[in-house]
C-alpha cells in the first residue's frame, strides 16, 4: 500500500510539473496587447540571427540585432509577415503586430523599427507593484524563471505587455500603468567601425 502511494504520488507530481512546464512555455509565447487588453502568440523562427532579415535591394539576407521588427512580404507582395528579434531568437509576431495596425514596408535594407523591454522606472530603478496589489503575471513569470532556469540576474522574457510607439527621436516615453511594456521606437542608423553605414 505504501508503495502504491509512492508510486501515485510520484505519477501526480510528474504531471503537475509536465503540464507546469507546458503553461510556463506558452506564457513565454505570449505577447500581453495594450490595445485589444488580450494576449498575442509570438512563434520562434528557425532563423540564425545572423541572415534573419531578407532584403529585396540586396537579394539576400542581413543580420539582425536584438530588439529589431521588421516585415518580409510572401505570395507576391499579399501576404505580410512581422518579425522581430527577442532573446536572441527571431520570432514572428504578426498577430500582435496586426492588432497594432502596424504599417512597415516589407523587405526593406534597413531596420525601420527597434521594439525595447522597459521593465523600469526613471533614474534606472525597478518599479515595483503597489502595496497590497496581487503579483502581476510578468512578477509570476521571472519567479518561475528563477526557479526554472536559476537565472538570478537579468531574467529572460516572460508573458509580456506590449506597446507600440511611434516617437520623433529624443522624445521621452511616459511609464505606463504596466510592470512590463515593449516599447517600440524608430529604428536609428548606427555607423560602423570603419565608418559605414549598419545594414
Amino acid at each position: 500500500r505504501k508503495r502504491m502511494a509512492e508510486t501515485e504520488l510520484t505519477k501526480s507530481m510528474n504531471e503537475f510539473l509536465s503540464k507546469l512546464q507546458d503553461d510556463l512555455k506558452e506564457a513565454m509565447n505570449t505577447m500581453m496587447c495594450n490595445k485589444c487588453q488580450g494576449k498575442h502568440k509570438r512563434f520562434e523562427m528557425d532563423r540564425d540571427p545572423l541572415n534573419a532579415r531578407y532584403c529585396a535591394e540586396c537579394s539576400k539576407f542581413h543580420a539582425a540585432e536584438e530588439g529589431d521588427f521588421w516585415a518580409e512580404s510572401s505570395m507576391l507582395g499579399l501576404k505580410i509577415t512581422y518579425f522581430a528579434l527577442m532573446d536572441g531568437k527571431v520570432y514572428d509576431i504578426t498577430e500582435w503586430a496586426g492588432c497594432q495596425r502596424v504599417g512597415i514596408s516589407p523587405d526593406t535594407h534597413r531596420v525601420p523599427y527597434h521594439i525595447s523591454f522597459g521593465s523600469r522606472g526613471s533614474g534606472g530603478r525597478q518599479r515595483a507593484a503597489s502595496d497590497g496589489s496581487p503579483a502581476s503575471a510578468a512578477e509570476l513569470q521571472d519567479f518561475f524563471n528563477r526557479i526554472f532556469q536559476g537565472n538570478h540576474g537579468q531574467m529572460r522574457m516572460g508573458t509580456f505587455s506590449a506597446h507600440l510607439s511611434h516617437l520623433p527621436q529624443g522624445v521621452c516615453q511616459p511609464l505606463l500603468p504596466l510592470h512590463q511594456r515593449w516599447t517600440m521606437l524608430p529604428r536609428r542608423e548606427t555607423q560602423n567601425r570603419n565608418g559605414g553605414k549598419r545594414c
